[in-house]
């Protein structure tokens, strides 16, 4: 979505969804600090990964507990190592109705002779994947892979730190303005 001037208010139905039982608690953090930036309100959704065993193998099923019908979906991970579960995900959310879906992961772990950057390109209904640049990639990354420089982030924590100032304050939105910035 992008605004059609600078007086349009409209911003689109969001919903927030945890990649896994594991990262709920980060999909929340994610959601406050965007519903601050926002100031609208966001869903919450998460994925329940169930492992069906089938003749002693396991299957992966994605379930999902939250509503995502007609919304632009967020899944939010630690960890993109092979796609797979990615894939499902994007494939649950959009079996359900989303109108677009968006993924970030703090770390994208692909090894130099992953095939992963390849299937998440080839993810049909994946607008693209955004992933921190905490881990150094050989190749280049396909069109649908993003990388955030945490560089910023980074300088802040360790000049905070310097200056026996919270780390843990810089998302902190609503204390932005009592707070001196060191990124710039």
């Amino acid at each position: 979505w992008q605004p059609k001037s600078d007086n349009d208010t409209y911003y689109p139905d969001v919903t927030i969804v945890a990649g896994h039982e594991g990262q709920v608690r980060r999909a929340e953090r994610f959601r406050t600090v965007l519903q601050r930036l926002s100031g609208k309100p966001i869903d919450f959704a998460f994925i329940s990964k169930n492992r069906v065993r089938r003749d002693g193998t396991r299957d992966y099923k994605p379930e999902l507990i939250g509503k995502v019908h007609g919304r632009h979906c967020i899944i939010v991970d630690d960890i993109v190592n092979t796609g797979s579960t990615l894939s499902n995900n994007v494939q649950k959310l959009k079996e359900l109705g989303a109108s677009s879906i968006y993924a970030w992961s703090t770390h994208g772990v692909f090894g130099p002779t992953s095939n992963a950057p390849e299937i998440i390109q080839n993810i049909k209904d994946l607008d693209y994947l955004l992933i921190s640049n905490s881990i150094t990639h050989q190749k280049q990354m396909p069109p649908k892979i993003r990388q955030l420089n945490v560089a910023p982030l980074l300088a802040e924590a360790i000049a905070r730190a310097l200056h026996d100032q919270s780390i843990s304050g810089i998302l902190n939105l609503e204390d932005a303005r009592d707070v001196e910035r060191y990124d710039g």
